[in-house]
């Protein structure tokens, strides 16, 4: 069975739609879904892959050593996928993987079992959308559910009714459902219900208080039965696993609460005050933060069982500072449910997990930082100085696996410029090890290392060759096998992900066929008149006619999806060769992967117009050394930039010069 998409433009006359663009998936890929933001999601070589229609680029996002079954048609993997702007949610089976589009790596894996975990993800706005959608079918099969009565409390709205006409079976929940930023939509029972989303996670944050963890099994639905059970015992289990799961996800889900940080600056300024302490309550949990002795600023956290009972210490944060200026607190405010943000005379912090330095000991500077820094609608990365006056927070990204990839080109950047050769060794160590834990997801780490590669050969040129000796012949699937391959070369690199077959430039075709079968239908004898003149045509123009079709047919200009007319002989006869008559033999070989992983991306602002005036190079161009290109790794990096384009760039090249000669 084909599988063929057809993207329409709603933007015409007369109601009419109009087709834009036509691709095929080849017959190896499989089908799981397309999102609104253009993306197809595809399934082969036991990975998960995302297509973007317009760019024409795909990614790996999800690779499993255990290997996997997945058809569209016949339903044979429970897989499930959501997205927007920046993160893509996955349910396979029982888990639900988070992978990031900015650090380009699966930041969280957590067992729908495990409601801790996903209460933990679900209160977030940027995630409840997508987790919602992908949870909300498991409550379908629950006829008699507390928790979905629980947390739909006053969420619900019908915007439209009388839907369906018959009667039928009364559905509990729909199975299908459609969610955007702040509410979901879905029908039941011929009615459109409106869900809203931001009061149904207050009422998700109510219900979960204080609750043990509940014991893993296989049965999904079993969740729904668990969730509306909570306790009141052993509540600093939850504040243990919630600090673990949300440290994977890092910034990234802090900039949907830019207003509060733009409003926490705008109040500082206002109020221009350096302080020792301050205190934040929000329900039956108190943030308390402490200035110790000028240098050290201390976090620690309260909660209370009940209204009336006292405030126990669940947990205490302390960080020092290489600094020799006095420390003031400016103002604290609550970020989302868990979190707070803090500015102090030394930069901004959100919960000590996030520290960009800034001096602000007068009003001019804050005010000066936040219309430069953090006036914008995302979180700047840290600058260099906050590594440099802070060793915890070196030690604290070094650390933890999410922000070392978010922030591990800045801190090794750091390290090799301030020459701290043990820092070096031991982000080196971490990346390669990081990488090694999971070949297939964890390629990003080695781009902290081939990223700041020219700066290793210029500063510390063993990690060069050290690099190119530890990464040699590295296979990261154990799915990959001895395949045959045309191409004669000891080494021929090529790109793996899927491709799908843009026949875009064949939409005339397929309308001119559909309109010939129409033709066919309704008035026969003309049809065949004009098949009879095709013949014709063929017969005596037959080496032009397998010339332009051949050209046709390669550039995509012709397709063979709907062939009713005389003229796509040669496309069916050729598919039917191609399927039939042996081909050339082959040469086994292996396939490896390059672990040069953003080694030669062109920068993500680049114009081919900018780059004749002032090129942008990149660390394949800067890094002139032996060590990497006598490896096979080197050479088939070598092989493959030279025949994507530098064969043409080469070409193209002596073509001036001998216009040139000849001009001259």
């Amino acid at each position: 069975m084909r599988k063929i998409i057809l993207i329409y433009s709603t933007r015409t006359k007369n109601n009419k739609w109009k087709c834009k663009k036509l691709c095929e998936i080849p017959e190896d890929i499989e089908f799981i879904s397309i999102s609104k933001y253009d993306k197809l999601y595809l399934f082969s070589n036991n990975s998960i892959y995302e297509w973007d229609l317009f760019t024409e680029k795909s990614i790996k996002i999800f690779g499993n050593d255990e290997e996997m079954k997945y058809s569209y048609y016949y339903n044979t993997s429970d897989i499930r996928i959501s997205s927007n702007e920046k993160f893509i949610c996955m349910r396979i089976e029982n888990k639900i993987t988070i992978y990031s589009n900015e650090l380009e790596f699966s930041t969280t894996s957590v067992d729908i079992n495990n409601v801790i975990q996903l209460r933990t993800l679900i209160i977030h706005s940027v995630l409840c959308p997508l987790l919602f959608h992908l949870l909300f079918p498991l409550f379908s099969n629950i006829p008699n559910n507390e928790f979905w009565d629980s947390i739909m409390k006053d969420c619900r709205e019908i915007c439209f009714g009388h839907l369906k006409q018959h009667e039928s079976p009364k559905e509990f929940l729909p199975n299908n459902i459609q969610s955007a930023s702040n509410c979901a939509f879905g029908i039941l029972d011929g009615d459109v219900l409106k869900i809203n989303l931001e009061k149904m996670i207050s009422n998700i944050n109510s219900l979960f208080k204080y609750y043990d963890e509940l014991n893993n099994n296989n049965n999904s639905d079993e969740i729904i039965d668990n969730w509306y059970e909570y306790y009141n015992n052993n509540y600093f289990n939850y504040f243990r696993v919630k600090y673990e799961i949300y440290e994977h996800l890092n910034i990234h889900l802090f900039n949907p609460y830019m207003d509060n940080i733009h409003t926490l600056f705008k109040k500082v300024l206002s109020d221009f005050e350096e302080k020792r302490k301050l205190i934040l309550i929000q329900n039956l949990i108190k943030w308390e933060i402490n200035n110790i002795n000028y240098k050290e600023i201390e976090l620690s956290v309260f909660i209370k069982i009940n209204v009336s009972s006292e405030w126990d210490l669940i947990c205490t944060r302390v960080e020092n500072f290489n600094i020799r200026e006095n420390i003031f607190l400016h103002g604290v405010k609550l970020l989302n449910f868990d979190d707070i943000v803090l500015i102090t005379t030394i930069g901004v912090f959100i919960s000590l997990r996030y520290f960009y330095y800034m001096e602000s000991y007068y009003r001019k500077d804050l005010l000066r930082y936040y219309e430069k820094i953090f006036s914008k609608h995302t979180l700047s990365l840290p600058n260099y100085d906050s590594f440099k006056i802070s060793d915890e927070w070196v030690s604290y990204v070094k650390d933890n696996k999410e922000v070392l990839l978010t922030y591990g080109v800045e801190l090794l950047t750091f390290a090799i410029k301030e020459y701290k050769l043990e820092l070096v060794d031991d982000i080196y160590k971490k990346c390669i090890i990081r990488f090694k834990e999971d070949l297939r997801n964890n390629r990003m780490f080695l781009s902290i290392i081939t990223s700041t590669m020219p700066l290793l050969y210029e500063y510390c040129p063993e990690y060069v060759l050290r690099y190119s000796l530890e990464t040699i012949m590295i296979i990261d699937s154990p799915f990959y096998n001895i395949e045959p391959q045309n191409n004669n070369l000891h080494l021929h690199s090529f790109f793996r992900y899927p491709q799908i077959i843009n026949l875009t430039r064949s939409i005339l075709w397929l309308k001119y066929n559909i309109k010939m079968d129409k033709l066919k239908r309704n008035h026969n004898i003309l049809f065949q008149m004009l098949f009879f003149i095709q013949i014709l045509v063929i017969l005596l123009l037959f080496p032009i006619y397998f010339a332009t079709f051949y050209i046709l047919s390669k550039y995509h200009f012709v397709n063979n999806i709907y062939a009713s007319d005389a003229f796509s002989i040669y496309l069916k006869v050729v598919d039917i060769l191609s399927k039939n008559i042996p081909r050339n033999r082959k040469t086994p070989s292996i396939t490896f992967m390059i672990p040069y992983v953003k080694f030669v991306n062109y920068p993500r602002n680049y114009n081919w117009f900018w780059e004749l005036i002032k090129p942008q190079p990149s660390p394949f161009v800067k890094t002139i050394s032996g060590d990497i290109y006598k490896t096979w790794e080197g050479e088939a990096l070598i092989n493959f930039k030279w025949n994507t384009y530098g064969k043409y760039y080469h070409l193209l090249i002596w073509l001036g010069f001998i216009t040139l000669l000849v001009c001259c």
